[in-house]
């Protein structure tokens, strides 16, 4: 029996910051990203569409979850410059104003948390680009028919993962 199952696929792109803390190079400090998430959704054909899964709307589902992200800093949990990071923001009033920026929710989930009001997201693993897709397919799992995600973070960096 032949595999009807087709593969839409859907690409973002974000802006991050990020460090990973118990890394004895570079990467230590805090530096940033223009990263690139791709997921492909498989399912059967849509006979009226004609689609496995509309792009657009693929699109707009997994920005919800990735806005958090966007123009955001990432730190894993325990480092140390996060009580540094939110003591300053606090002090400086340097806030996501809903007037001026989307207005986030929180995320609570056992892999990430976030701070929506300063744009920061506190992961439990390293924010490498192998971690990330395990986090975004989390995230996303229960919204679309997720069956890959590729994340990249530069031109030499990139990870992916089947689900």
């Amino acid at each position: 029996m032949p595999n009807d199952k087709y593969r839409s696929i859907v690409t973002l792109d974000f802006q991050y910051a990020h460090r990973f803390m118990n890394w004895k190079r570079e990467a230590k400090h805090l530096h940033g990203h223009s990263g690139l998430l791709t997921i492909e959704l498989e399912d059967t054909v849509d006979p009226e569409t004609g689609f496995a899964h509309s792009c657009k709307d693929g699109q707009k589902i997994a920005w919800e979850v990735l806005d958090h992200f966007h123009h955001a800093s990432l730190f894993q949990e325990g480092d140390p410059l996060l009580d540094a990071i939110l003591t300053v923001y606090e002090k400086e009033s340097i806030k996501n104003d809903p007037e001026h920026c989307v207005p986030l929710n929180k995320i609570d989930h056992e892999l990430a948390w976030s701070y929506p009001e300063y744009r920061i997201v506190v992961t439990k693993k390293v924010s490498t680009c192998e971690n990330l897709c395990e986090l975004f397919y989390e995230l996303l799992k229960d919204k679309m028919p997720i069956k890959k995600i590729t994340m990249r973070s530069s031109s030499i960096n990139a990870a992916s993962k089947e689900f």
